[in-house]
């Protein structure tokens, strides 16, 4: 689960258990049941950010994203190819990666920048294996 979604869910329990609290000490005859509705509401809020982390693409992706910011990168190969299919450069390292419809940005690891625009050309990028 990112760092975000662990903020966002105890933020939620923080406020559940001060509206549960509350409606113990002023509505005395709903204690048993605003308990059993707050446990519930945090059991499935928890579940379904545990679901979607864990459970979809997009969860991964998250994870992923958010590994890779906090790790300095990811390790990966970049091939640049021009339009007949030979190899121009190749870039291997730890490195976050930022594109648009026509460029692909990154710095490596010695801090150099590297702006590749691929409309005349291919490029490749590959998650080597740890």
């Amino acid at each position: 689960m990112t760092v975000g979604a662990i903020i966002g869910l105890s933020l939620l329990s923080i406020v559940v258990i001060i509206t549960v609290g509350a409606i113990c000490v002023y509505y005395k005859k709903a204690r048993i049941v605003s308990v059993i509705a707050g446990i519930i509401i945090l059991a499935a809020a928890w579940a379904i950010g545990a679901w979607y982390f864990n459970g979809t693409e997009a969860g991964k992706r998250a994870i992923k994203t958010q590994q890779s910011n906090f790790g300095g990168g990811i390790e990966r190969r970049i091939t640049v190819y021009d339009v007949e299919g030979d190899v121009i450069a190749t870039y291997e390292g730890r490195f976050d990666i930022e594109y648009d419809n026509d460029r692909i940005l990154f710095d490596d690891e010695e801090g150099l920048r590297h702006i590749i625009y691929y409309p005349t050309g291919n490029v490749i990028v590959d998650e080597l294996a740890k």
